[in-house]
Parts: C-alpha cells; sequence; structure tokens
C-alpha cells in the first residue's frame, strides 16, 4: 500500500557536523571551531558552519572528517539538490584519503564508515538497491566496530533496501537482529509465517509504498542520531543535563522502536502473513491513536491489510482516512494524491471494476507528472541537481504503469497495457510474471486481429458462379485462420523486436520459463513451523509482491499453456508437442481447465506431425476425466479474465461444451484416419445434445465426412437448412 510520511516528520532529520577530530594533535582553537561549526549547522545556519569549516581545512586539509562534515554542509546548504556533486565530492574524498569505497576491513575508522554510508544512502534513493546492498552488507558483519548512531543506520538502511528488492523474509531477519542489539526492551518476537488471503490474485500484488526519508550524515552522526564525540575535557555532565539526555535517548529508542515496528508489518504484509501483520498493526496503531500521532503511513497499511484479507469496501473507507491528516512539509516521497488514486485504483481492481480502476490510475499518472513538471527544469543531464534527495526515490512511475497495463489487459486493451509494461520491463526485466503479461498482451492482440465472427456460418460460402438452375455454390476451404501471423502484413518485424506480435510472445514465454525456478515446495507450512517463526521460500518479482512455491507453479503452467498455443499458431509442431508434455505433468493437482488444454494441444501437434493413432489417445475423454470450469477451479489460474473468455468457435465455459470440443477433434482424427463411421456417430451424438445449434466449423466437417461416405442428400440437406436458410 502506498504510504506517506506523517505531519510529525516535517524534514529531513540534520546529522550532526561533529568535531573534526578528537587526536591529541588537535588544538585548543581546532576544537572551538569544529564545536562551533556543529552548534551552527544545528541551528540550520550553513553559511556560518562553511566558514568555520574553511578554516578547519586550512589548518588539517587532509582530514577525512573535516571534508567529510564540508561535503555534507554543503550539501544541505542546497537543500539536498546537488546530489551529484555530492557523489562526485564523495569520489574525491575517498581518493584524497586513500580509502577504498568497496573495501571495509574489520575496525574500520569512523569517518570511513560514515563516508560508505552516505554513499549508500544516495544509492537507495536512486532506487539501486542492490549496489547499495552489496556495501552494506560488508559494513553490517563489522557491525560491533561501528558506532551506534551509524551501525543503526546501516541496519535501517539494509532493511529498507531488502523491501526495495522485495526480499521480506531478509528485512525480517535484520529487523530482528536490530531490536536484540539497539534496543534495551527489544519488541517481543512474533514469528512471520505463511498466511495466503481467501482469493489470490495478482492485483494483490500491485501496491508500492513511498521510499522513506532517509538522510546523509556528517562525522559521526547518523540520521537517526544526533549524537556528537566532542572530546573536549570541559564538557562536564550536571544533573539537569544527564536527565535530558536520558529523556532524548528514551525518545530516539521509542522512534527506532516504532520504526521497526513499521518495517516488520511491511515485510509480513508483502509476504502474506495477514494474521500476525492484523497483531502488529493493531499494537501500532492503538498506540499511535493514545498518543495522537496517527500518520498517513499507519492508516495505508491498515488500508492494505483489509485490502489483502478481501475486504475491499472496508479498505476504501480506511484509505479515506487519509483525507483528515494534513500532508507533511515537505512531502517525502510520491504526493499524497498519487498515492490515494493508486491505491484506489489497485482496489477497484480487485473488486472486478477495471474501468473505474483504470480512471483513478490515471489520475495519479496525472499527478506523477504534474510533480514532474514542477520540479523540472528541461535539462535531463541535471536531473540529480533538480529535487532534494528524499524526493529523487519518489519515481513510481513504474509501479503505476505495471498497475495500468494489468488493468487495460483486463479491459481487453491490450495494445495499450502491452506498450505500458514493456516500459516496465526496461526497470525489472527479471520479473517472470511480467514477461508473462506481455506474451499474454502479443497473444490477446492476435486473436482479435482475427476475422470477427469467424464461426458464422456465412464464413462457409466463399462465392457463387451462375444464376437460377445452374447456380453454383463456392465453398470455403478454410474457416479460421489461426496460423495467420502479424509478420504476415509486417514483413519486417523481428521477433526480438518489442511488438506486440505472435513471434515477440514467443520469446517473451521464453524467458518467463527460464526465469522460473526449479523444484518450488507448494506445501504450506504445518501450526508448529508457523509458531516457531519458519518463514515461507519466497521468490523476488518486482514491481509485485514476492512469489510463492503455489504462484510459481500456476506461473509455470500459464506459460506452457499459452507456448503450446502460440507455436500452434507459428506451425512450431515439435515446441507445442515438448510444452504440452510438460503441461500435463506439471501438477498432479492441476486445473482441469489446463489438462484439457495440455490434451488438445498435444493432439493437435501431433496430428499435424502425421501421427494420428497418438493423437486420438490424447482425445478420449476418459483421459482428461472430469474437467471442472467453475470460476472456483479457475481461481488458480493466473490469467486475466479477458483471457479466459473463449475467442475460439466453441464457448468453453461448461464442461458440456469442453467435452463437445473434445469430441470434435477426436471426430476430426477419425476422418483423417479415414474410419468414417466413428466419425459421423460422434458428430451426430454432439449434433443432438445442441439440437443443430453449430459452428460453421462442424457443419463444413459433416459435410465432408458425408460426402466421403457418399451421403450426398444428406450433404446437400445440410447445406440448404444450415446455410442457405440463415
Amino acid at each position: 500500500m502506498a504510504e506517506s510520511k506523517s505531519g510529525a516528520e516535517e524534514g529531513p532529520e540534520s546529522p550532526t557536523t561533529t568535531e573534526t577530530t578528537n587526536n591529541s594533535d588537535a588544538t585548543d582553537t581546532e576544537r572551538e571551531w569544529a564545536q562551533a561549526a556543529q552548534a551552527q549547522f544545528t541551528k540550520g545556519n550553513h553559511v556560518a558552519a562553511l566558514t568555520l569549516l574553511s578554516y578547519l581545512q586550512g589548518t588539517r586539509p587532509k582530514d577525512p572528517k573535516v571534508l567529510m562534515n564540508k561535503a555534507v554542509v554543503e550539501y544541505y546548504k542546497s537543500d539536498l539538490k546537488k546530489t551529484d556533486a555530492f557523489r562526485k565530492q564523495l569520489a574525491d574524498i575517498c581518493v584524497h584519503c586513500g580509502i577504498k569505497m568497496d573495501e571495509v576491513g574489520t575496525g574500520d575508522e569512523v569517518e570511513r564508515s560514515v563516508i560508505r554510508f552516505n554513499h549508500c544512502v544516495v544509492l537507495y534513493h536512486l532506487h539501486q538497491y542492490r549496489a547499495a546492498l552489496a556495501l552494506l552488507e560488508k559494513m553490517y558483519t563489522g557491525l560491533e566496530s561501528l558506532e551506534e548512531s551509524v551501525g543503526i543506520g546501516v541496519c535501517l538502511l539494509m532493511a529498507e533496501c531488502h523491501l526495495g528488492t522485495h526480499h521480506p523474509e531478509r528485512a525480517l531477519t535484520i529487523i530482528t537482529h536490530t531490536e536484540t542489539t539497539f534496543l534495551p526492551q527489544p519488541l517481543p518476537h512474533t514469528p512471520s509465517h505463511k498466511q495466503p488471503p481467501p482469493q489470490e490474485k495478482e492485483n494483490n500484488q500491485l501496491y508500492f509504498r513511498s521510499p522513506e526519508k532517509i538522510s546523509v550524515s556528517g562525522g559521526t552522526g547518523s540520521s537517526s542520531s544526533s549524537s556528537s564525540s566532542s572530546s573536549s575535557s570541559s564538557s562536564s555532565s550536571s544533573t539537569a543535563s544527564t536527565a535530558a539526555d536520558e529523556i532524548r535517548c528514551s525518545a530516539t529508542q521509542e522512534q527506532l522502536r516504532g520504526k521497526l515496528q513499521q518495517l516488520r508489518v511491511r515485510a509480513q504484509l508483502m509476504m502474506r502473513a495477514l494474521k500476525v501483520a492484523k497483531k502488529e498493526l493493531k499494537m501500532i496503531v492503538t498506540h499511535a491513536v493514545a498518543g495522537n500521532s496517527l500518520n498517513v503511513t499507519l492508516i495505508s497499511l491498515k488500508s492494505q491489510l483489509e485490502y489483502l484479507k478481501g475486504n475491499y469496501r472496508k479498505a476504501i473507507k480506511v484509505l479515506n482516512q487519509c483525507a483528515a491528516i494534513p500532508p507533511p512539509s515537505p512531502s517525502y516521497g510520491p504526493s499524497l494524491g498519487v498515492m490515494y488514486y493508486n491505491n484506489l485504483g489497485v482496489i477497484h481492481l480487485g473488486m472486478g471494476k477495471p474501468t473505474v480502476a483504470c480512471l483513478y490510475l490515471q489520475k495519479a499518472l496525472q499527478e506523477t507528472q504534474v510533480k514532474e513538471e514542477s520540479n523540472s527544469s528541461g535539462n535531463s543531464e541535471e536531473v540529480l541537481s533538480q529535487q532534494p534527495l528524499y524526493q529523487l526515490s519518489s519515481n513510481v512511475q513504474p509501479e503505476l504503469y505495471y498497475n495500468l497495463g494489468v488493468t487495460l489487459l483486463h479491459m481487453n486493451k491490450p495494445d495499450k497495457a502491452f506498450d505500458f509494461l514493456l516500459e516496465v520491463l526496461q526497470v525489472h526485466p527479471m520479473n517472470p510474471r511480467l514477461w508473462l503479461r506481455l506474451a499474454e498482451c502479443c497473444i490477446l492482440v492476435h486473436k482479435l486481429g482475427l476475422k470477427e465472427d469467424l464461426s458464422s456460418k456465412r464464413n462457409i460460402i466463399q462465392g457463387t458462379v451462375g444464376v437460377g438452375v445452374h447456380r453454383k455454390i463456392c465453398l470455403a476451404t478454410r474457416i479460421t485462420d489461426h496460423n495467420k501471423k502479424k509478420s504476415d502484413l509486417h514483413p519486417e518485424s523481428d521477433a526480438a523486436f518489442p511488438e506486440p506480435t505472435l513471434e515477440f510472445a514467443r520469446l517473451c514465454l521464453r524467458n518467463t520459463l527460464i526465469l522460473l525456478p526449479e523444484n518450488v515446495s507448494t506445501t504450506s507450512l504445518t501450526d508448529e513451523q508457523e509458531v516457531s517463526g519458519v518463514m515461507p521460500e519466497l521468490y523476488p518479482a518486482g514491481p509485485s509482491s514476492p512469489l510463492r512455491g503455489a504462484e510459481v507453479l500456476r506461473l509455470r503452467v500459464s506459460a506452457l499453456a499459452c507456448s503450446a498455443y502460440v507455436g500452434l499458431c507459428l506451425s512450431d509442431f515439435s515446441t507445442v508437442l515438448r510444452h504440452a508434455e510438460q503441461l500435463l505433468v506439471a501438477h498432479p493437482k492441476m486445473p482441469g481447465v489446463y489438462k484439457l488444454l495440455g490434451h488438445l494441444y498435444a493432439s493437435e501437434a501431433l496430428i499435424s506431425l502425421g501421427k494420428v493413432t497418438e493423437a486420438i489417445q490424447h482425445l478420449d475423454p476418459r483421459v482428461v476425466g472430469d474437467v471442472s470450469l467453475s470460476p472456483q477451479a479457475q481461481e488458480a489460474s493466473d490469467a486475466p479474465q479477458a483471457m479466459m473468455s473463449s475467442q475460439g468457435w466453441l464457448n468453453t465455459t461448461t464442461t458440456t461444451t469442453a467435452m463437445q470440443v473434445m469430441r470434435y477433434n477426436l471426430s476430426v482424427a477419425y476422418a483423417l484416419r479415414g474410419e468414417w463411421e466413428k466419425a459421423n456417430n460422434l458428430l451426430k451424438e454432439v449434433w443432438v445434445e445442441t439440437n443443430g445449434n453449430m459452428p460453421a466449423q462442424f457443419i463444413m466437417l459433416a459435410m465432408y465426412i458425408n460426402l466421403q461416405m457418399g451421403h450426398v442428400d444428406i450433404m446437400k440437406n445440410i447445406v440448404k437448412k444450415n446455410i442457405l436458410l440463415t
């Protein structure tokens, strides 16, 4: 669920510019300058702080603390907008002081850890989570050697980055370790376990949240603490100052405790541990209401919890409470309008109202564009100097594009959906679900591009010759042309070129099957495992939530079915047969609709390969067994409803019509083998069941069989009653 910072957090926490050095060679004047610079920075007087730091730099030109603090103050003076210049300053400091950014040693100096931490903060706000984690993990191994404020910052930033890369189980491990390390009374551990929602739909994955405000730190301070390492011997501790320090320490620990609670709830919601998340969130909200500190973040988390539980109307009611809370100033992350409209769109998509969802998502996209225009100077090369650091991570267009693309696919608009999902692919190329959605767009474009009403009986007559008694009827040789490629219309199209073609769909499906993990576990956790805190195995699939084992299996089944269909359209029958056979053995509890498709695709591929006898074995109704095509059985399907609707010559939405398709194909196989009686008897059975209301394909097969059997009168009667009189 998209979140925003509360009104109580109106600005980035100011890291302290601490004394430049506590070495014995520091003079009293240098210490006075350092303390004065810290005081001026705390007051927000950055110009005076820079003047004092310039004096220090003159006497200590190679001191990394002085250089780091000066870079931080200059960065804050620019309202954290000159991010590119700040990154260059960090690199220059490392070169000037002989510091290697990516090499962290045990017992590393404090100033070096601060430089590395600031570098990771910038990477986080630029959405470069993996690069930040690579450095943070090295610092995390030597956590005990870091100053406490820096260590807390490293842990919080690691948890945020793990959530950004959709690894909530790793974030929970960091959260638990942070509690036991930095809190005197750790929060009671609540095991994270898998609790699937009543109905698992893909749009459950579509929520995003605004990145938390994380600031750079100077000297030995961090974004979560304002500690100072001043070594002045004249700073005595009175009783009043000790009490004030205890109050500040208590407030800081309470703030850290609340932050960790929110991170835990976010991770639990991402893992679908709804019962545990509900208990944790209830405790947080109760505490926030009692302290009059309820903010948009907590409201958004509560609304997301109701959404995942399937209580869509209650989720909207909770989300509307955001209007009663004043927005933070300045705004961190996406604006409240962007988050509100996005979440409303996702909720309405879950309610089965894609048109309304599309409207809200378009409003969210418009809000994002308005914000970008207000912050943009028109020069793309200076993008890192146009917005403050805490707003750089507010780019949520990939999430909005993904939501809008899935919604348009539900609305049966695959062309537009393809364009939006293609934009997301540039940011999340390793998401197998995204590749499958692109393939579904290509398939739906192909099916919509076929001639309308292909099953109409009028399509049987290709034309007439002569008049009167000499009139002759010319019958068509083909009713449908599912092998029609878009490349036939655009000969220059390339399979690797991103266009909604069947060739590109085949490439997308190949990537889907490659990216899906093998040998996943589909068993749910036992009660004992849940109590002990065992976490389910998850697989990242950004920008949506991670995949569980059962979801991976359903994606694989859907990808195999789509790949078999695309192979039939492209006349790649060997691939069709291989994928159809893999589909049939994918899982013993596979939905019946996929079992039916597997046998149909395998039989058609075998017929095209000249193996009619083997094809007949797949078309035997006893092999298929009971096929349930009810909505409950299709619940496990990951394909949108638009893809489930019939585009073929029979509306296979019931078990009866599905069996009729099987018998029709079996009749074709018997006809190819010359067993006309068997083929004719099967057609008669289906004819009686449908009271003669049959599509054009069935009528043409009946005419062909009767001609082969010498029943010319029956054939003429079929033409007269089912073609000429319609």
